[in-house]
């Protein structure tokens, strides 16, 4: 009885986890996909750096005052400007933007709400997370325990030494 009930489980399990992989329709950034079915997912362990908006001084400072007809200056100023594509997020779409996908979560990352974090696979099993890193289009994000911490690391310092992606730029200070 009992062998009757685990072939019918392990079977259903085989053909569930083949048929989890699901298409990548948008790219929000270079760590933040858009899954068909799921929703928005962040690739685990890894830190684009990308800011859609960023805020920032607006340069020099208006004269003072001058006379009674003229407006006092504004107590706070700034600036806010859209930021254009960035390299990590062109990475990630040429990576996985209408590919079929498999997500898999680690249990000591995903204990935040908000955006899901996953491993994300390709369908011939390459670590999409641990490709951006590779390529130097992220750095390792370090703010919470994962199970491939280690790994990442080591990818990290290997784009590092060969200034690829976002070192070649520290390669040229």
């Amino acid at each position: 009885m009992a062998r009757a009930v685990v072939v019918p489980i392990v079977v259903w399990l085989a053909l569930s986890a083949t048929a989890g992989a699901q298409e990548v329709t948008k790219v929000i950034n270079g760590e933040t996909i858009e899954v068909d079915g799921v929703g928005k997912v962040r690739l685990l362990g890894i830190d684009a750096g990308d800011q859609a908006v960023r805020f920032g001084p607006s340069g020099p400072a208006r004269p003072p005052r001058s006379g009674p007809d003229r407006p006092p200056p504004p107590l706070i100023t700034g600036s806010m400007a859209v930021k254009p594509e960035s390299a990590s997020g062109e990475a990630l779409k040429r990576l996985v933007l209408g590919k079929r996908v498999r997500l898999e979560y680690d249990e000591a990352a995903d204990k935040d709400r908000g955006t899901r974090r996953a491993y994300v696979f390709l369908e011939d099993d390459t670590l999409v997370n641990a490709e951006m890193l590779r390529a130097g289009h992220a750095r390792v994000d370090t703010s919470r325990p994962f199970s491939s911490l280690d790994q990442f690391k080591e990818l990290e310092a290997e784009a590092r030494a060969d200034l690829r992606g976002l070192w070649a730029d520290v390669g040229k200070r």
